[in-house]
Protein backbone atom coordinates (compact mmCIF):
# COMPACT_ATOMS: atom_id res chain seq x y z
CA UNK A 1 0.00 0.00 0.00
CA UNK A 2 1.14 3.23 -1.18
CA UNK A 3 1.72 6.28 0.66
CA UNK A 4 -0.96 8.19 -1.09
CA UNK A 5 -3.47 5.36 -0.42
CA UNK A 6 -2.89 5.22 3.12
CA UNK A 7 -3.60 9.04 3.72
CA UNK A 8 -6.67 8.74 1.82
CA UNK A 9 -7.79 6.09 4.03
CA UNK A 10 -6.77 8.34 7.25
CA UNK A 11 -8.96 11.28 5.76
CA UNK A 12 -11.59 8.65 5.65
CA UNK A 13 -11.28 7.48 8.60
CA UNK A 14 -10.88 10.89 10.41
CA UNK A 15 -14.15 12.32 8.99
CA UNK A 16 -16.43 9.38 9.46
CA UNK A 17 -15.07 9.81 13.17
CA UNK A 18 -15.99 13.28 12.84
CA UNK A 19 -19.24 12.26 11.24
CA UNK A 20 -20.17 9.50 14.16
CA UNK A 21 -19.49 12.22 16.48
CA UNK A 22 -21.85 15.21 15.08
CA UNK A 23 -24.47 12.39 14.71
CA UNK A 24 -24.25 11.56 19.22
CA UNK A 25 -24.00 15.26 19.58
CA UNK A 26 -27.17 15.85 17.09
CA UNK A 27 -29.17 12.32 18.71
CA UNK A 28 -28.26 14.05 22.09
CA UNK A 29 -29.34 17.39 21.48
CA UNK A 30 -32.39 15.84 19.88
CA UNK A 31 -32.93 14.03 22.93
CA UNK A 32 -32.62 17.19 24.96
CA UNK A 33 -34.86 19.01 22.20
CA UNK A 34 -37.79 16.39 22.69
CA UNK A 35 -37.55 16.22 26.62
CA UNK A 36 -37.78 19.86 26.36
CA UNK A 37 -40.83 19.95 23.88
CA UNK A 38 -42.28 17.63 26.41
CA UNK A 39 -41.96 19.63 29.73
CA UNK A 40 -43.26 22.44 27.75
CA UNK A 41 -46.65 20.10 26.68
CA UNK A 42 -46.96 19.77 29.93
CA UNK A 43 -46.63 23.06 31.18
CA UNK A 44 -49.12 24.09 28.54
CA UNK A 45 -51.53 21.23 30.15
CA UNK A 46 -50.45 22.24 33.81
CA UNK A 47 -51.22 26.19 33.25
CA UNK A 48 -54.81 25.16 31.41
CA UNK A 49 -55.57 22.51 34.24
CA UNK A 50 -54.57 25.60 36.65
CA UNK A 51 -56.50 28.35 34.56
CA UNK A 52 -59.58 25.47 34.67
CA UNK A 53 -59.52 25.77 38.07
CA UNK A 54 -59.00 29.04 38.35
CA UNK A 55 -62.23 29.38 36.26
CA UNK A 56 -64.33 27.57 39.29
CA UNK A 57 -63.05 30.15 42.34
CA UNK A 58 -64.57 32.97 39.88
CA UNK A 59 -67.11 30.87 38.67
CA UNK A 60 -68.37 29.95 42.27
CA UNK A 61 -67.31 33.25 44.04
CA UNK A 62 -69.74 35.11 41.01
CA UNK A 63 -72.77 32.64 41.71
CA UNK A 64 -72.19 33.97 45.73
CA UNK A 65 -72.03 37.40 44.84
CA UNK A 66 -75.07 37.05 42.60
CA UNK A 67 -77.42 35.69 45.51
CA UNK A 68 -76.06 36.98 48.65
CA UNK A 69 -75.16 33.43 50.40
CA UNK A 70 -73.20 31.04 50.17
CA UNK A 71 -76.42 28.14 50.64
CA UNK A 72 -78.13 30.07 47.79
CA UNK A 73 -75.59 29.95 45.79
CA UNK A 74 -74.40 25.98 46.26
CA UNK A 75 -77.17 25.03 43.68
CA UNK A 76 -75.67 26.18 40.92
CA UNK A 77 -71.79 25.24 41.39
CA UNK A 78 -72.78 22.07 39.24
CA UNK A 79 -73.33 24.81 36.55
CA UNK A 80 -69.42 25.83 37.06
CA UNK A 81 -68.67 21.85 36.75
CA UNK A 82 -70.14 21.11 33.78
CA UNK A 83 -69.12 24.91 31.73
CA UNK A 84 -65.62 24.18 32.75
CA UNK A 85 -65.41 20.56 32.72
CA UNK A 86 -64.32 20.49 36.74
CA UNK A 87 -64.61 17.69 38.81
CA UNK A 88 -65.72 20.27 41.99
CA UNK A 89 -67.06 23.29 42.79
CA UNK A 90 -67.84 23.85 46.68
CA UNK A 91 -67.17 25.81 50.05
CA UNK A 92 -66.01 24.05 52.85
CA UNK A 93 -66.87 25.54 56.69
CA UNK A 94 -64.45 27.59 56.42
CA UNK A 95 -65.39 29.65 53.94
CA UNK A 96 -62.92 28.74 51.12
CA UNK A 97 -64.11 28.13 47.80
CA UNK A 98 -62.40 24.61 46.00
CA UNK A 99 -61.89 24.18 42.76
CA UNK A 100 -60.95 20.44 41.52
CA UNK A 101 -60.01 19.91 38.05
CA UNK A 102 -59.03 16.38 36.75
CA UNK A 103 -57.48 15.29 33.13
CA UNK A 104 -54.44 14.92 31.37
CA UNK A 105 -53.00 17.18 34.26
CA UNK A 106 -55.04 17.34 37.60
CA UNK A 107 -55.29 20.59 39.83
CA UNK A 108 -56.79 21.64 43.15
CA UNK A 109 -57.08 25.15 44.05
CA UNK A 110 -59.22 27.45 46.70
CA UNK A 111 -59.15 30.71 48.33
CA UNK A 112 -61.10 32.17 51.12
CA UNK A 113 -63.95 34.16 50.80
CA UNK A 114 -64.91 37.09 53.44
CA UNK A 115 -68.89 37.27 53.53
CA UNK A 116 -70.89 39.85 54.83
CA UNK A 117 -74.13 39.92 53.06
CA UNK A 118 -77.67 40.73 54.72
CA UNK A 119 -78.49 40.00 57.98
CA UNK A 120 -80.54 36.67 58.22
CA UNK A 121 -84.52 36.92 59.75
CA UNK A 122 -87.74 37.29 59.20
CA UNK A 123 -88.07 39.69 62.25
CA UNK A 124 -85.27 41.36 63.62
CA UNK A 125 -85.96 43.56 66.66
CA UNK A 126 -83.44 46.09 68.72
CA UNK A 127 -85.94 46.28 71.14
CA UNK A 128 -87.63 44.65 73.47
CA UNK A 129 -89.89 42.32 71.57
CA UNK A 130 -93.25 40.79 72.92
CA UNK A 131 -95.38 38.53 71.04
CA UNK A 132 -99.03 37.60 72.21
CA UNK A 133 -101.49 35.36 70.11
CA UNK A 134 -101.01 32.80 67.39
CA UNK A 135 -98.04 33.31 64.90
CA UNK A 136 -97.38 30.88 61.80
CA UNK A 137 -93.79 32.14 60.14
CA UNK A 138 -91.91 31.02 57.39
CA UNK A 139 -88.49 32.15 57.86
CA UNK A 140 -85.11 33.01 56.47
CA UNK A 141 -82.06 31.49 56.09
CA UNK A 142 -78.94 31.43 56.73
CA UNK A 143 -76.61 28.88 55.78
CA UNK A 144 -76.58 25.18 55.16
CA UNK A 145 -75.54 22.51 57.20
CA UNK A 146 -73.33 18.75 56.50
CA UNK A 147 -77.06 16.86 56.35
CA UNK A 148 -78.57 19.55 53.95
CA UNK A 149 -80.55 21.16 56.63
CA UNK A 150 -80.83 25.05 56.43
CA UNK A 151 -80.23 27.17 59.37
CA UNK A 152 -83.21 29.01 59.68
CA UNK A 153 -83.72 32.09 61.19
CA UNK A 154 -87.47 33.11 62.35
CA UNK A 155 -86.22 36.17 64.67
CA UNK A 156 -83.35 38.12 65.53
CA UNK A 157 -83.52 39.63 68.11
CA UNK A 158 -80.61 41.49 70.59
CA UNK A 159 -82.57 42.44 73.63
CA UNK A 160 -85.49 40.51 75.42
CA UNK A 161 -87.83 37.95 73.80
CA UNK A 162 -91.17 37.47 75.30
CA UNK A 163 -94.44 34.90 73.78
CA UNK A 164 -97.88 33.96 75.58
CA UNK A 165 -101.21 32.92 74.45
CA UNK A 166 -103.52 35.53 74.05
CA UNK A 167 -106.63 35.35 76.30
CA UNK A 168 -105.26 32.34 79.00
CA UNK A 169 -102.92 29.67 78.30
CA UNK A 170 -105.28 26.59 77.77
CA UNK A 171 -106.20 28.25 74.27
CA UNK A 172 -105.63 27.07 70.93
CA UNK A 173 -102.88 29.83 69.59
CA UNK A 174 -99.33 28.64 68.67
CA UNK A 175 -95.88 30.50 68.00
CA UNK A 176 -95.49 27.84 64.85
CA UNK A 177 -92.25 27.88 62.37
CA UNK A 178 -92.44 25.69 59.28
CA UNK A 179 -89.96 25.37 56.60
CA UNK A 180 -88.75 28.47 54.25
CA UNK A 181 -91.52 29.48 51.73
CA UNK A 182 -90.17 28.37 47.96
CA UNK A 183 -88.86 30.79 46.50
CA UNK A 184 -88.45 32.98 50.09
CA UNK A 185 -85.21 33.50 51.25
CA UNK A 186 -83.67 33.56 47.40
CA UNK A 187 -85.06 33.07 44.34
CA UNK A 188 -84.28 29.30 43.46
CA UNK A 189 -84.51 28.21 47.01
CA UNK A 190 -86.23 24.62 46.56
CA UNK A 191 -89.76 23.65 47.60
CA UNK A 192 -88.50 20.49 49.92
CA UNK A 193 -86.17 22.31 51.99
CA UNK A 194 -85.60 21.18 55.43
CA UNK A 195 -84.96 23.74 58.85
CA UNK A 196 -82.75 22.08 61.15
CA UNK A 197 -84.63 23.21 64.11
CA UNK A 198 -87.55 25.16 64.37
CA UNK A 199 -89.59 26.80 67.31
CA UNK A 200 -93.17 25.71 68.24
CA UNK A 201 -94.40 27.57 71.23
CA UNK A 202 -97.52 26.55 72.98
CA UNK A 203 -96.96 28.04 76.37
CA UNK A 204 -95.35 31.50 77.96
CA UNK A 205 -91.74 31.92 77.09
CA UNK A 206 -89.03 34.52 78.43
CA UNK A 207 -85.81 35.03 77.49
CA UNK A 208 -85.41 36.60 80.81
CA UNK A 209 -86.31 32.91 82.84
CA UNK A 210 -85.27 29.26 82.55
CA UNK A 211 -88.08 29.23 79.89
CA UNK A 212 -86.24 30.37 77.16
CA UNK A 213 -85.04 27.09 76.66
CA UNK A 214 -88.18 26.83 74.27
CA UNK A 215 -86.20 28.97 71.70
CA UNK A 216 -84.91 26.72 69.18
CA UNK A 217 -81.58 27.78 67.22
CA UNK A 218 -84.00 29.38 64.20
CA UNK A 219 -84.96 32.24 67.43
CA UNK A 220 -80.97 34.11 67.00
CA UNK A 221 -80.14 35.56 70.17
CA UNK A 222 -77.23 38.56 68.90
CA UNK A 223 -76.60 41.44 71.48
CA UNK A 224 -74.49 43.19 68.69
CA UNK A 225 -76.04 43.27 65.86
CA UNK A 226 -76.98 46.30 63.26
CA UNK A 227 -79.75 45.77 60.76
CA UNK A 228 -79.02 48.97 59.38
CA UNK A 229 -76.44 48.51 56.58
CA UNK A 230 -77.44 44.96 56.22
CA UNK A 231 -81.03 46.36 54.66
CA UNK A 232 -79.74 49.67 53.32
CA UNK A 233 -76.80 48.78 52.12
CA UNK A 234 -74.97 51.67 53.52
CA UNK A 235 -73.53 52.67 56.97
CA UNK A 236 -75.67 54.61 59.10
CA UNK A 237 -73.66 58.03 58.32
CA UNK A 238 -74.97 57.84 54.90
CA UNK A 239 -78.97 58.00 56.73
CA UNK A 240 -79.44 61.72 54.83
CA UNK A 241 -78.28 60.11 51.48
CA UNK A 242 -80.53 57.24 51.61
CA UNK A 243 -83.13 59.17 52.93
CA UNK A 244 -83.24 60.95 49.63
CA UNK A 245 -83.96 57.61 47.67
CA UNK A 246 -87.62 57.42 49.20
CA UNK A 247 -90.38 59.36 48.40
CA UNK A 248 -90.57 61.37 51.89
CA UNK A 249 -93.89 62.76 53.95
CA UNK A 250 -94.08 62.94 57.50
CA UNK A 251 -96.15 61.11 59.77
CA UNK A 252 -99.49 61.49 61.27
CA UNK A 253 -102.10 60.77 64.14
CA UNK A 254 -104.95 62.19 62.34
CA UNK A 255 -107.98 59.02 62.36
CA UNK A 256 -110.25 60.89 59.78
CA UNK A 257 -109.94 62.53 56.67
CA UNK A 258 -106.80 62.14 53.83
CA UNK A 259 -104.63 63.29 56.46
CA UNK A 260 -104.45 59.74 57.98
CA UNK A 261 -101.19 58.45 58.01
CA UNK A 262 -102.33 55.22 56.23
CA UNK A 263 -104.17 57.67 53.42
CA UNK A 264 -100.86 59.91 53.19
CA UNK A 265 -98.43 56.46 52.67
CA UNK A 266 -100.74 55.22 50.33
CA UNK A 267 -100.67 58.12 48.13
CA UNK A 268 -96.92 58.36 48.60
CA UNK A 269 -96.82 54.61 47.31
CA UNK A 270 -99.42 55.51 44.46
CA UNK A 271 -97.42 58.40 43.32
CA UNK A 272 -96.22 58.46 39.55
CA UNK A 273 -92.66 58.99 40.42
CA UNK A 274 -92.36 56.87 42.80
CA UNK A 275 -91.78 53.86 40.64
CA UNK A 276 -89.26 52.12 43.04
CA UNK A 277 -92.20 52.00 45.82
CA UNK A 278 -90.42 53.17 48.25
CA UNK A 279 -91.83 55.08 51.56
CA UNK A 280 -89.91 57.47 54.20
CA UNK A 281 -92.02 58.72 56.99
CA UNK A 282 -90.84 60.80 59.68
CA UNK A 283 -92.79 61.24 63.19
CA UNK A 284 -95.44 59.79 64.62
CA UNK A 285 -97.85 57.42 62.78
CA UNK A 286 -101.31 56.37 64.15
CA UNK A 287 -102.52 53.34 61.39
CA UNK A 288 -106.17 52.89 62.56
CA UNK A 289 -107.19 49.78 61.12
CA UNK A 290 -104.55 49.52 58.85
CA UNK A 291 -107.12 49.63 56.13
CA UNK A 292 -105.07 52.39 54.37
CA UNK A 293 -102.62 50.96 53.52
CA UNK A 294 -101.48 50.17 50.34
CA UNK A 295 -103.05 46.34 49.01
CA UNK A 296 -101.78 45.90 45.67
CA UNK A 297 -98.97 42.51 45.28
CA UNK A 298 -96.14 45.13 44.35
CA UNK A 299 -92.93 44.95 46.20
CA UNK A 300 -92.54 48.10 48.65
CA UNK A 301 -90.34 48.95 51.44
CA UNK A 302 -91.91 51.15 53.84
CA UNK A 303 -89.63 53.01 56.35
CA UNK A 304 -91.18 54.68 59.97
CA UNK A 305 -88.20 56.95 61.21
CA UNK A 306 -88.23 58.55 64.42
CA UNK A 307 -91.75 58.55 65.81
CA UNK A 308 -94.10 55.41 67.89
CA UNK A 309 -96.25 53.22 65.04
CA UNK A 310 -99.81 52.38 66.79
CA UNK A 311 -102.17 49.85 64.66
CA UNK A 312 -105.03 47.78 66.29
CA UNK A 313 -106.72 45.20 63.28
CA UNK A 314 -105.31 43.31 60.79
CA UNK A 315 -104.24 43.67 57.24
CA UNK A 316 -101.64 42.55 54.89
CA UNK A 317 -98.73 44.73 53.29
CA UNK A 318 -96.68 43.28 50.43
CA UNK A 319 -92.97 44.15 51.12
CA UNK A 320 -90.71 45.24 54.01
CA UNK A 321 -90.92 47.77 56.92
CA UNK A 322 -88.69 49.04 58.98
CA UNK A 323 -88.86 50.95 61.70
CA UNK A 324 -85.85 53.20 62.45
CA UNK A 325 -85.60 55.06 66.02
CA UNK A 326 -82.67 57.23 67.39
CA UNK A 327 -82.39 57.53 71.11
CA UNK A 328 -79.99 60.63 70.78
CA UNK A 329 -83.04 62.47 68.83
CA UNK A 330 -86.32 60.43 70.11
CA UNK A 331 -86.05 59.79 73.33
CA UNK A 332 -87.63 56.45 74.23
CA UNK A 333 -87.45 56.53 77.80
CA UNK A 334 -90.78 57.86 78.63
CA UNK A 335 -93.77 58.18 76.05
CA UNK A 336 -97.17 57.87 77.77
CA UNK A 337 -97.81 61.53 76.96
CA UNK A 338 -97.66 60.41 72.71
CA UNK A 339 -99.35 57.88 73.33
CA UNK A 340 -102.52 59.63 74.78
CA UNK A 341 -102.42 61.61 71.74
CA UNK A 342 -103.26 58.78 69.41
CA UNK A 343 -106.72 58.21 68.64
CA UNK A 344 -105.58 54.12 68.42
CA UNK A 345 -105.03 53.79 72.34
CA UNK A 346 -108.57 53.45 72.73
CA UNK A 347 -108.16 49.85 71.60
CA UNK A 348 -104.54 49.44 72.86
CA UNK A 349 -104.01 50.96 75.66
CA UNK A 350 -103.98 47.89 77.86
CA UNK A 351 -100.84 47.56 76.22
CA UNK A 352 -99.28 50.74 76.77
CA UNK A 353 -95.85 50.60 78.47
CA UNK A 354 -93.64 53.56 79.43
CA UNK A 355 -90.71 52.70 76.80
CA UNK A 356 -93.81 51.13 74.10
CA UNK A 357 -92.65 52.28 70.62
CA UNK A 358 -94.86 50.08 68.73
CA UNK A 359 -98.08 48.10 69.21
CA UNK A 360 -100.11 46.25 67.16
CA UNK A 361 -103.72 45.01 68.54
CA UNK A 362 -103.75 42.80 65.62
CA UNK A 363 -101.35 42.18 62.84
CA UNK A 364 -99.23 43.65 60.21
CA UNK A 365 -98.93 40.83 57.77
CA UNK A 366 -95.69 41.63 55.81
CA UNK A 367 -94.17 39.55 53.27
CA UNK A 368 -90.61 41.44 53.40
CA UNK A 369 -89.81 41.30 56.79
CA UNK A 370 -90.16 43.43 59.38
CA UNK A 371 -86.94 44.99 60.97
CA UNK A 372 -87.63 47.05 64.75
CA UNK A 373 -84.52 49.18 64.71
CA UNK A 374 -85.64 50.59 68.01
CA UNK A 375 -82.88 50.40 70.48
CA UNK A 376 -84.65 51.16 74.21
CA UNK A 377 -87.91 50.75 72.77
CA UNK A 378 -90.94 47.87 73.39
CA UNK A 379 -92.55 46.25 70.49
CA UNK A 380 -95.95 44.98 70.62
CA UNK A 381 -98.08 42.93 68.70
CA UNK A 382 -101.09 41.27 70.09
CA UNK A 383 -103.41 39.38 67.96
CA UNK A 384 -100.89 36.85 65.89
CA UNK A 385 -99.35 37.27 61.98
CA UNK A 386 -98.31 34.79 59.43
CA UNK A 387 -95.50 36.01 57.73
CA UNK A 388 -94.64 34.01 54.92
CA UNK A 389 -91.09 35.57 54.10
CA UNK A 390 -90.15 36.07 50.67
CA UNK A 391 -87.27 38.32 50.04
CA UNK A 392 -88.10 39.05 46.75
CA UNK A 393 -90.63 41.45 47.89
CA UNK A 394 -88.17 44.05 48.87
CA UNK A 395 -86.96 46.21 46.25
CA UNK A 396 -84.15 47.07 47.62
CA UNK A 397 -81.02 45.76 46.20
CA UNK A 398 -79.13 42.69 48.51
CA UNK A 399 -76.07 43.95 50.28
CA UNK A 400 -73.51 41.50 48.86
CA UNK A 401 -70.48 42.49 50.68
CA UNK A 402 -68.49 39.58 49.75
CA UNK A 403 -64.60 39.85 48.53
CA UNK A 404 -61.54 37.72 48.67
CA UNK A 405 -59.33 37.14 51.67
CA UNK A 406 -56.19 38.62 51.21
CA UNK A 407 -53.44 36.32 51.36
CA UNK A 408 -55.39 33.14 51.18
CA UNK A 409 -54.27 32.97 47.23
CA UNK A 410 -52.03 35.06 45.21
CA UNK A 411 -52.40 38.40 45.64
CA UNK A 412 -49.67 40.04 43.50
Amino acid sequence: MNKHQQSGMTTLLITSMLLIVALLFSLASYKNLFYQIKRTQNEVLARQAHWAAEGGLECGFAAIKNVGSISGASSTFNDCETSLNLVKVDVDEKNYINSEYAGTSNKTIKKKINLSSRLAGAIQARSDLELIGDYDIYPDVENINSNGQYECVSIRYSNNFFYEKGGNEIGSEHLTVFNPKENGPYIGFPADAICAEKTDLSFKTSTTDSTKINLKADFVHDSDFDPFESFFGDKRSELDNIRKEFILISGSIDSTGDSTCGKKIKAAFDSIINKDKKVWVTGDCDLGTGSDLPQDSDPKVLVIENGIIAKWASVNFTGSVYHLIDPTVYSVSDLISKWELMPTKVQIHHLVEINSVYIDGGSFNTTGGIVFDTPGGLTTINGGMVLSYDRGTNPLPINNKISWQEGSWHDF
